[in-house]
């Protein structure tokens, strides 16, 4: 059965954290996560991803991964086989970091990219790991006291998406998306309808327009993401907007911005 969850983005400093549910008042996360963009292409068994406790006291983590899809402009979640967690739940005491590994079982086909999310909840410290259930990540909210999302992509040969020192690789030559876009009229709101059809996602972020004499930024930080092969609608923090304008983005880790084709 799918779940679906619309996601609140949070920002940390350069870790950036998804909170699917709000906390009482005074409450702040205390978890670092890191990576925020892990990949595990073709001839990578797995990944890593860090968790850091920077509070005073001990934090209980369970981790887990759902197969993560698009479609009818909303995001879906499944349970999946293809991705193991090890450690799935962990102890994390002040100031010490915990590994995690996200341990491949497939094989994915050439040209091809998968797309996950990585479930990362802090349970009530009254509570041990072993009392913690399995359970779909829309039923757990009242159990947890902060969730993190992070996205992980796993690639088929022939595709890369991020930076690799030891590859020496130039970022320009990454596999891109293929992007298009429409503004449509919602409930009296402009959104931006963006379409991927190529074979890698899109993280979309630092939107401007670049008509007339100047560029005008629309949102600094991240808009979301768009998976290959898949659309989604996608809320510009303003209005003001009307089709004819010439946007530009930031897509995945490329520095140099993008104009968006419109359809």
């Amino acid at each position: 059965m799918k779940n679906r969850r619309s996601l609140k983005w949070l920002f940390i400093g350069t870790l950036v954290s998804v909170c699917f549910y709000s906390l009482p008042q005074g409450y702040a996360s205390s978890i670092l996560i890191w990576p925020i963009d892990p990949v595990i292409e073709d001839d990578q068994n797995s990944a890593s991803l860090w968790l850091e406790n920077k509070d005073d006291k001990p934090v209980y983590m369970q981790i887990r991964v759902f197969e993560w899809k698009q479609s009818d402009n909303d995001n879906q979640y499944t349970k999946q086989t293809d991705i193991a967690v090890s450690p799935p739940f962990a102890l994390i005491e002040p100031g010490k970091r915990q590994l995690i590994r996200l341990i491949k079982n497939i094989k994915v086909q050439p040209n091809q990219e998968r797309a996950y999310r990585i479930i990362v909840d802090e349970a009530p410290r009254a509570k041990k790991p072993d009392e913690i259930t399995e359970s779909s990540p829309a039923s757990v909210g009242i159990n947890f006291q902060m969730r993190y999302s992070v996205p992980l992509f796993v690639s088929g040969q022939g595709i890369w998406t991020n930076p690799d020192y030891s590859k020496n690789r130039d970022i320009q030559k990454a596999t891109a998306p293929k992007l298009s876009y429409r503004v449509i009229n919602q409930n009296n709101r402009r959104l931006l309808e963006v379409k991927n059809d190529g074979v890698v996602h899109a993280r979309l972020s630092h939107i401007t327009n670049a008509s007339g004499s100047g560029e005008k930024v629309l949102v600094e930080g991240l808009l979301g993401y768009v998976l290959a092969h898949s659309s989604m609608t996608l809320q510009l923090p303003t209005n003001q907007i009307n089709g004819s304008e010439k946007l530009q983005a930031l897509i995945n880790n490329n520095p140099t911005p993008v104009v968006l084709e419109k359809r």
